[in-house]
């Protein structure tokens, strides 16, 4: 169904409301999930595990996905592999996860056990005082987001009143009539991604993962995102009408309820949106100009104001950008005292064991 045997995608990222979560979308215990919850604290070989797990997967020739963490794009958070039902991701903080129905559908993977407390006890002063100053540098991001938002606001206020709605609605239903082929009957399902995240590297966005999963692309050329939105959720509504599953992958500053990309992979057909955080690179790409959608003497009369808030909440995203820099760089430091204080030896061999347990007659 791929070209690739990966994807790549956030389930979290920083947000104007602070750390937003999509970790429930791990697994689904009622249909026979597995999720594994890795408990340990930093630097204790958690990323490690899961580089692996994927790395198996890869091996066995099993499309997986790997989820990378916002705080450190380079780290993974998780890997779902779904023909097996399984999934397993970080436990720890911000996005904690505690079982539900424990041994049966949660099973805690625990990298604390080969961890010598006597050495972090040692150095509790310096290990507090750290975890505290990237806790408010993450705070600090979220304070420069929640007034960029402020300032987006504004913007869209303006926007949605030259929004031609009911013509952005007829262009919509008539695109899902051409493009989407019903292929069950029964209800499709909506899985919810981030495809793109604030992270210490500005906007991370895995383009890859949308150039691989879809041979067919729609680039949909919208400054605002906000006639894309729109079209997005009526093209997913219909794709799940007609029985195909799809991936609805969420705008990291309106994370709530604004989809900027879809994915239908039964159907190798992808929606991108193109702003200036992330514009499009598909060569071979069809474009909708979205501008048609707008009324242009109301966005020409506030263009300056437009303008302006562009500019002022560029300046504050980069803000942003510094404090994830600064939370990372201090979390580098935090992971080197429990570096220090592992036996990676042991953890290892722990490692080993709990992938036999999730590949174990599966392959």
């Amino acid at each position: 169904m791929y070209k690739s045997p990966s994807s790549s995608f956030f389930l979290g990222c920083s947000s104007p409301t602070g750390f937003y979560s999509l970790f429930s979308e791990l697994h689904v215990p009622e249909d026979g999930w597995k999720l594994y919850i890795i408990k340990g604290g930093p630097g204790t070989g958690k990323s490690t595990l899961m580089k692996k797990v994927a790395a198996e997967a890869a091996k066995r020739g099993l499309y997986h996905e790997r989820i990378y963490c916002s705080s450190d794009p380079d780290s993974l958070d998780g890997v779902i592999i779904p023909s097996l039902k399984v999934s397993i991701a970080d436990g720890t903080s911000p996005h904690v996860l505690e079982p539900d129905y424990p041994g049966v559908s949660e099973i805690t993977v625990d990298m604390g056990r080969f961890r010598d407390d006597n050495k972090l006890t040692e150095r509790r002063d310096e290990i507090i005082k750290i975890t505290k100053e990237n806790r408010l540098q993450h705070k600090k991001c979220t304070d420069f987001l929640s007034a960029a938002k402020s300032v987006y606001n504004d913007t869209s206020n303006i926007v949605l009143s030259a929004l031609k709605i009911e013509r952005l609605h007829r262009f919509s239903e008539k695109l899902a009539s051409a493009k989407l082929t019903a292929r069950l009957d029964t209800q499709g399902k909506i899985k919810k991604r981030f495809l793109s995240a604030l992270t210490p590297k500005g906007f991370t966005v895995f383009r890859d993962t949308f150039s691989d999963m879809c041979e067919n692309i729609f680039v949909l050329d919208d400054p605002f995102s906000h006639a894309s939105s729109v079209m997005l959720k009526i093209l997913s509504m219909k794709a799940r009408e007609q029985g195909l599953d799809c991936i609805l992958c969420y705008c990291p500053m309106s994370p709530e309820y604004k989809p900027e990309h879809l994915i239908i992979p039964e159907l190798s057909l992808g929606f991108f949106t193109s702003n200036r955080y992330h514009p499009d690179d598909f060569p071979s790409a069809a474009h909708i100009n979205c501008k048609r959608f707008f009324d242009a003497d109301i966005l020409s009369r506030h263009k300056n104001r437009i303008a302006f808030n562009n500019r002022s909440g560029d300046e504050l995203l980069n803000e942003a950008v510094k404090k994830l820099e600064k939370a990372k760089s201090i979390h580098d430091i935090l992971e080197k005292y429990y570096i220090d204080a592992m036996d990676f030896s042991a953890a290892a061999e722990y490692g080993e064991e709990i992938i036999e347990k999730i590949f174990a007659d599966k392959s």
